[in-house]
């Protein structure tokens, strides 16, 4: 129950846009965000940490009935091996889709997946013998579960499990009210924001880019190495792309907000921007633009431009064709060109998305960038 409670607080925190617990949910191949906010992480749109919070309470009513005597001890353990068997199963289908699909694992995830092993085991060994009979036992403890007057205490058991789905669905649509408002309300504003937007046009390529060349959503955003919104923007792209490898493209394009490169800024915000944005791009030729990528944006808008060759070098790239490329100003070129493209389609800040044609200044939270995909694919909006 800890570990569900846990993982819906970090569900809740991604809601709001909040990359909450730390290096244990967001380090190398673990990302509990990216595991939890796509469509594999919620079941009727219900988060699974609740609807796992909703099993261990029936576990926990259960566990309780066993105790009052042996009769009801061998039905609330039938009972307990069949719910530990169905979420053992469950996990099982996840980790595959962990494996094979989102390409990332979920730490506290796995963790509950070991805690449904053991339960199952417990339960196992608990039930009196013959144990080979314990799931031919479950349709019995059902019908024993049945309240009446002569066995009043079910009905204990089902007064804990409907409080606890009270409580669970009143979670879910207390936070999800306050993070998003109403669903048909937020979709219903995205939808007419789509339709009064005019489209643009931006070519992407040679650009930095993920996914399939052919996906039917096509994401470009404008971002600044430097930009504090643009660090949390990434984190969250993150997130988002790891759920949607096949049917999304993500364009990275640059708009530092410094003057040295972007003579369409009015004063210096980042300064050294216009530096790191080039290192990328001879990073891109050595493709190396996304490990740069990570690797700056993971430090912050802290970042300390002296440290880009040491950051090249310990990213395998080639340094003298590096350091050749940054200063012939082919880098700054590539760069420069992002900035024209943003000025035409009206860019002004960091970070900007371009999503099938349609400009959106500022970040999103991954609710939010779920909800326009669904809105722009749902209009048939064309790349």
């Amino acid at each position: 129950m800890g570990l569900a409670g846990y993982l819906t607080y970090l569900h809740i925190g991604l809601m709001r846009g909040e990359l909450l617990g730390g290096s244990a949910c967001s380090s190398g191949v673990f990302n509990c965000h990216a595991v939890t906010s796509g469509s594999w992480g919620a079941v009727l749109g219900m988060p699974l940490a609740l609807w796992g919070m909703l099993g261990y309470i029936t576990v926990f009513a259960l566990s309780i009935l066993a105790w009052q005597s042996p009769e009801w001890a061998e039905h609330a353990m039938a009972l307990i091996a069949g719910l530990a068997l169905c979420f053992v199963l469950i996990d099982l289908a996840l980790l595959v889709v962990m494996v094979s699909v989102i390409r990332l694992y979920c730490l506290f995830c796995l963790l509950t997946y070991a805690v449904n092993v053991a339960l199952l085991g417990i339960a196992w060994r608990a039930a009196p013998p013959p144990r080979s009979a314990i799931m031919g036992r479950i349709g019995r403890a059902l019908a024993a579960l049945l309240p009446s007057a002569r066995r009043p205490l079910p009905a204990c058991v089902w007064g804990m499990l409907c409080l606890g789905f009270v409580g669970v669905i009143g979670v879910h649509a207390a936070t999800t009210f306050v993070s998003r408002g109403s669903i048909g309300s937020t979709r219903r504003s995205i939808q007419e924001f789509l339709a009064r937007q005019p489209r643009v046009t931006v070519a992407g390529e040679g650009d930095p880019a993920l996914g399939p060349a052919n996906a039917p959503v096509q994401i470009i955003e404008f971002s600044d190495f430097l930009c504090p919104a643009c660090q949390r923007a990434a984190k969250i792209n993150a997130v988002i792309l790891a759920n949607h490898r096949q049917d999304v493209r993500f364009t990275f394009k640059h708009y530092p907000l410094d003057m040295s490169c972007n003579d369409r800024v009015s004063r210096m915000v980042h300064p050294g921007a216009c530096r790191v944005a080039a290192a990328s791009e001879c990073a891109h030729q050595q493709g190396k633009f996304w490990a740069l990528h990570d690797l700056v944006f993971e430090k912050g808008h802290d970042y300390q431009v002296s440290q880009l060759e040491a950051d090249a070098q310990r990213l395998g790239l080639d340094l003298p064709r590096f350091r050749a490329c940054l200063e012939s100003g082919e880098g700054l070129e590539a760069v420069k060109r992002d900035i024209a493209q943003g000025a035409q389609v009206g860019v002004t800040s960091t970070p900007t998305y371009v999503i099938n044609g349609v400009p959106v200044a500022g970040g999103f939270n991954p609710s939010g960038l779920e909800d326009f995909i669904a809105a722009v694919q749902g209009q048939g909006t064309s790349p």
